[in-house]
């Protein structure tokens, strides 16, 4: 995950990213219920996919997420360290990497098992602006109980991918 640079961006706002959004795309915000975990992401403008996963640890957060690709995505937390302000979460494979907030407990973005090379995005801890123009959200179905079955029938392998917005 990267750090940030200068740059204006989403609406009047400043946002210190060094993100830069194709025309159709646009830099939002993420962060825990206390805002010490922040980053900014591309995704966009007009539509977004969002998954609501079944597998235990996402139907007992009522985890609902986006994934985006890690080149999209970059922290912004100023000088706090990432791994300082958070704490680990492994089980099972051990492949999703999922960092709490140690304040709050919130988990506002992760590594999931499903996109090794994105970020997966809590929707409730998005900031889309106050311009009114947030995306649409379509909601799929991941069936995390049969896990397997589910990543190779859905497609959510290419959430990470780079596209031609």
């Amino acid at each position: 995950l990267t750090m940030m640079s200068n740059r204006k961006g989403r609406g009047e706002a400043d946002v210190q990213t060094s993100l830069v959004p194709s025309p159709e795309q646009a830099i939002y915000s993420v962060k825990c219920h206390c805002g010490r975990v922040r980053a900014d992401f591309l995704c966009n403008r007009k539509s977004i996919t969002v998954w609501d996963c079944n597998c235990s640890d996402c139907a007992m957060r009522r985890n609902i997420h986006l994934v985006v690709p890690s080149s999209d995505f970059e922290l912004s937390m100023d000088d706090e360290d990432f791994e300082d302000a958070t704490i680990l979460y492994e089980w099972g494979t051990k492949t999703a990497k999922r960092r709490f907030c140690k304040t709050c407990g919130i988990l506002a973005f992760y590594t999931p098992r499903s996109n090794t090379d994105g970020v997966a995005i809590t929707l409730p801890c998005i900031d889309f602006g106050n311009s009114g123009l947030s995306p649409t959200v379509v909601m799929k179905h991941f069936d995390g109980i049969h896990w397997e079955e589910s990543f190779k029938n859905t497609g959510i392998s290419s959430e990470s991918k780079k596209t031609d917005d």
